[in-house]
């Protein structure tokens, strides 16, 4: 089969979409010459995946051997399938075959995603993942199909989780010597002003680490991890990841280490708790490390942080007063309609022209290209989820600024 050109164009070039915005998009299909084929179907899908194994040694004495066990869970969000090009048997021809004279042929399609799909997500033992998928079915020969990966983004508004706006504090210590050494504790105390946060805001860290031990400590960090766990019946397994880190040289006995409201960004992450999925959870985790010289455990003073889209209304506040802006007023929002071409949110049309923002792909996600139902003669790119990302550093160019929406 000569194909010139076969690929799927999403009218939106981030390919990113909110739960319930529409997908839109054109197949093109250009041939170099006359073409016999059955018929052209579209595929549009959205699924999660979960799979590992485990290993465990059965049997007794020389019998004794190792077993495998699969563990694995499905959940579909939508699955559609529907014709492009009608089945030459449809249309009264014979010998179930069509011709197609060479050319070009452009072919529409358009789908509501669901309000409840969840975010798009690529871990090491499973995913969340909505593609297109378009085939040139040729029953006398093997199929042809072109495939496009694209994202999906479930809104967490953070001024809907009531802890998000909390201040959050945990604090411990630990002995390095037994009971009757007089040496004293190292403590550790982590402190954040809230616990909501979006991708491109600055997380500022209050921590005190106070050696009173004997012991030299080598060093210490504060450390951003991602807690993804996947589910299969009666079964769970987690994984755990670092997303970001800041570290501390070594502190003598004695001696005391502030951290005062040092700070890193939040880079582009799936949001927290993985709305819209039964078998996968996100869950996020700031945590002080103490790391003892000599033979001891380190000291983890963790604290759980919930990752959202839509940023606090005091986050925009503050950005709105270090940038002097003059906030909108309620009549000058109006709501757009969702077609996945911004970023934009049911209840928060004013945030995007506020802080700019953008997609960006996420570095955490980065397991899975192909499934098992793709083979060599699927078409397709690498593929690694995007999610939005506030620039709150940009600086606007005139004093005193008054933010405008288009109507």
């Amino acid at each position: 089969m000569k194909l010139k050109v076969f690929e799927i164009i999403l009218t939106n070039n981030d390919c990113v979409y909110y739960s319930g915005q529409t997908l839109q998009g054109h197949v093109i299909l250009e041939l170099e010459k006359r073409t016999k084929v059955s018929g052209i179907r579209l595929f549009i899908r959205g699924k999660a995946f979960v799979h590992w194994t485990e290993q465990t040694m059965r049997g007794p004495g020389e019998s004794r051997h190792k077993e495998t066990r699969h563990h694995s869970a499905t959940e579909d969000y939508f699955d559609v399938s529907q014709p492009l090009l009608t089945k030459a048997t449809e249309t009264g021809q014979p010998e179930e075959k069509r011709i197609l004279d060479a050319g070009q042929y452009t072919y529409p399609f358009t789908f509501v995603i669901p309000q409840s799909a969840p975010s798009s997500f690529e871990g090491k033992y499973g995913f969340v993942r909505y593609w297109v998928k378009v085939t040139v079915e040729r029953h006398w020969k093997e199929d042809v199909s072109v495939k496009k990966l694209f994202s999906v983004v479930c809104p967490v508004d953070l001024n809907r989780e009531p802890p998000a706006s909390q201040p959050t504090h945990n604090k411990k210590e630990k002995r390095l010597c037994c009971l009757c050494c007089t040496s004293g504790p190292i403590t550790a105390d982590l402190s954040l002003s809230h616990r909501g946060f979006v991708a491109g805001e600055k997380v500022y860290i209050s921590a005190d680490v106070k050696n009173r031990s004997r012991r030299k400590i080598g060093s210490t960090s504060v450390e951003l991890l991602m807690t993804t766990t996947f589910y299969a019946q009666n079964k769970s397994r987690s994984v755990t990841e670092q997303v970001a880190s800041l570290h501390h040289g070594a502190l003598s006995p004695g001696k005391t280490d502030c951290w005062e409201e040092e700070q890193f960004v939040i880079p582009p992450l799936p949001p927290s708790f993985m709305i819209g999925c039964s078998i996968m959870d996100v869950k996020y985790t700031l945590e002080l490390r103490v790391f003892p010289v000599g033979p001891a455990f380190e000291l983890a003073v963790p604290v759980e942080i919930i990752i959202g889209t839509v940023p606090l209304n005091s986050t925009i506040d503050n950005f709105i007063i270090m940038h002097q802006m003059t906030p909108p007023t309620p009549r000058n929002v109006q709501r757009s309609a969702l077609k996945g071409a911004a970023p934009v949110f049911p209840d928060n049309n004013h945030i995007p022209a506020l802080v700019p923002s953008s997609f960006s792909k996420s570095p955490m996600c980065h397991f899975h290209l192909r499934d098992d139902e793709d083979d060599q003669r699927t078409i397709m790119e690498s593929f690694t989820p995007k999610f939005l990302y506030y620039n709150f550093q940009v600086i606007p160019q005139r004093r005193n600024q008054t933010v405008r929406f288009a109507t």
